[in-house]
């Protein structure tokens, strides 16, 4: 695991959010925190928090703390005019709705806003060192958060105590806040200044209609996650629900000239494709801190043993041309092959899961996906019936017989001969005037 990361990490390598730590629970919703150097450094003073995700959403919330009692929490939803975000720092008092916290000093910074379908806040936060309730440490290696969001009507409300629903989704996550520290940016979540920001710098920030234009052009790094996790989302599943599938029945029901050079350039085609997605899930792994998912490790495992099937492909290939029929490498690539690409199919599910997708998208998946599958395996059982029968009929048998002359001949003839053929021979004097027996014979292919 720790060379996975490793990897992720040479990856991010010349990203700009390097000093960031993300996480995205699913749904399009994700949260980073920045710690500023002389933060880390002394122990106390800012801290940045980015809120983001669709803005569908009614609300967003992310909240400091192991559990909702006594957590300091931060919720964003969409503003009166629906133009803007509204940011209610809160409470926790347990299972009931946190009330609205006066002391908070936040600040709504600019690229904060809804655009392209998005509402995010990006939050300067001067005293979440400690509140009432709780304290965390800046500088600590497994802070714990807590995160929930409720899926629904906009709240559209300017009020930071505006009433909301209880929340759809909700989890808890740790952070290593060391790994966000670094930089000294007054706003690390944008690259381009907007042309207007809050004023506000009291204890508690809401959203205005005069800032309504605050929105970041670039979308910062959720924006950039969301469209790489759709990205993965798109091709993953169409690889192996698809493109292997249908690879793996052009070779059992294509029969012409170069079909298994075709069927080989289908599959190296689909499996760089498969690469270029596994790229992603590792940068989006890295990026959510999810590389120790289930989704995350049996994805690296089925990329790497798909790996030994150009070599065993090969391998069958250039035997079957000496050979004429099954070898070593024949088995083993094709029960391989079916069993690897099989886990892909349900890891894609498991995909889905992880990143919070709808029921219908799930079910919508699991029927394409078990329709290709069986379609799938119709055609291995259809494929493999044809070849017994063919092979059976097309069978040839090689036979050495003593002449008269005591000499030996050898005769070779294909088994369907015999259910056809009134011509019988006498050879060497043998009365009987049948046909060798097969099982007498030695089986030529």
């Amino acid at each position: 695991m720790y060379i996975l990361k490793s990897l992720g990490v040479l990856a991010l390598a010349t990203s700009v959010f390097a000093q960031n730590v993300t996480y995205c629970p699913g749904a399009g919703v994700c949260y980073a925190v920045n710690v500023p150097a002389a933060t880390a450094s002394s122990g106390s003073g800012d801290i940045y928090f980015q809120i983001s995700g669709p803005s569908t959403m009614s609300w967003i919330g992310l909240g400091q703390g192991s559990q909702m009692t006594g957590s300091n929490i931060f919720m964003i939803y969409a503003n009166a005019a629906g133009t803007n975000v509204t940011l209610s720092p809160r409470l926790g008092t347990g299972n009931s709705q946190p009330s609205a916290d006066t002391t908070a000093e936040v600040t709504l910074l600019s690229g904060s806003g809804i655009s392209n379908n998005m509402m995010v806040a990006n939050v300067r936060c001067s005293n979440c060192n400690s509140w009432s309730g709780g304290s965390m440490s800046l500088t600590s290696s497994s802070s714990a958060w807590i995160w929930a969001y409720k899926t629904g009507s906009a709240v559209s409300s300017n009020s930071v105590s505006a009433s909301v629903s209880q929340h759809t989704k909700y989890g808890d996550i740790t952070l290593n806040l060391q790994n966000a520290a670094g930089g000294s940016s007054s706003n690390p979540f944008t690259t381009t200044v907007a042309s207007t920001t809050s004023s506000s710098s009291s204890s508690s920030s809401s959203s205005s209609d005069s800032n309504s234009d605050s929105t970041t052009d670039d979308g910062g790094a959720p924006g950039r996650l969301n469209m790489v996790i759709m990205a993965h989302a798109v091709l993953a599943p169409i690889t192996f629900v698809l493109f292997f599938p249908i690879g793996a029945m052009i070779i059992r029901l294509l029969s012409f000239k170069g079909v298994v050079w075709l069927h080989a350039g289908w599959m190296v085609t689909t499996y760089i494709i498969v690469l270029g997605a596994m790229g992603m899930g590792v940068w989006i792994a890295v990026m959510t801190q999810q590389l120790d998912t289930y989704h995350s490790i049996i994805g690296l495992v089925v990329v790497g043993a798909l790996l030994l099937q150009p070599v065993s492909g090969i391998t069958h290939h250039l035997l079957y041309k000496k050979t004429g029929g099954t070898n070593v490498a024949t088995y083993p690539h094709i029960w391989w092959g079916r069993a690897v690409v099989t886990l892909g199919i349900i890891n894609g599910g498991f995909g889905l899961q992880l990143s919070g997708n709808t029921t219908k998208g799930e079910v919508a998946y699991a029927i394409v996906a078990s329709v290709m599958w069986v379609l799938w395996m119709v055609v291995i059982v259809f494929s493999f019936t044809r070849g017994r029968r063919t092979a059976e009929k097309d069978t040839i048998y090689a036979v050495e017989m003593r002449n008269g002359n005591s000499s030996t001949e050898r005769i070779r003839y294909p088994a369907s001969i015999r259910r056809v053929s009134p011509v019988r021979e006498n050879y060497g004097g043998n009365s009987s005037n049948e046909w060798p027996k097969a099982q007498d014979s030695r089986r030529y292919r």
